[in-house]
């Protein structure tokens, strides 16, 4: 429910986090995911620390949301109209100057206007390709004043290792 004095949310956004792909491997059939919640005021950037630690990574790279994509982005082809980008502003930038990267850490959760069922996707690290599909499950689910947000939720399947150990064979 809508606080009527600032018609914000009161509750936090609850989002399910599937690991798909990382490292050149499918994982999608793995079923390895986590379960977050996140306040309406936060930022993309926040979610991106949240999933981060999540999934037990310790070496920091370049991310990116996708919006508005049917899929994760195949590298050979132009992404779709109407497809917005969020993340890191990298000097050394790849993409077209049409299609640019928004600072996550500008854009807070409640101006993206989610509802339950949008789908919209997460790439961690550019060369490994960590690739997540982000499912909204549910706003306005109860926030416990004693608890830090962003709040893991739900922990299911073990995180690969964020690089394979290049002594093994």
């Amino acid at each position: 429910m809508a606080n009527a004095a600032n018609l914000e949310p009161e509750g936090a956004i609850r989002l399910r986090i599937d690991l798909l792909s990382g490292e050149g491997r499918e994982l999608g059939d793995k079923n390895i995911y986590r379960i977050i919640d996140i306040k309406p005021k936060q930022t993309l950037r926040k979610l991106h620390d949240s999933i981060f630690s999540a999934f037990d990574r310790f070496d920091w790279h370049l991310h990116d949301f996708w919006f508005g994509a049917d899929q994760p982005w195949v590298y050979d082809e132009m992404p779709a109209k109407g497809v917005k980008r969020y993340g890191v502003p990298d000097e050394l930038e790849t993409f077209p100057d049409d299609f640019p990267c928004i600072d996550s850490s500008r854009v807070r959760m409640l101006s993206l206007n989610l509802k339950p069922g949008d789908v919209f996707y997460y790439n961690f690290d550019f060369g490994d390709d960590w690739w997540h599909r982000i499912t909204v499950l549910a706003l306005d689910v109860p926030l416990h004043e004693a608890v830090r947000y962003p709040l893991l939720v739900e922990k299911i399947g073990e995180s690969p290792a964020q690089y394979r150990c290049w002594d093994e064979d």
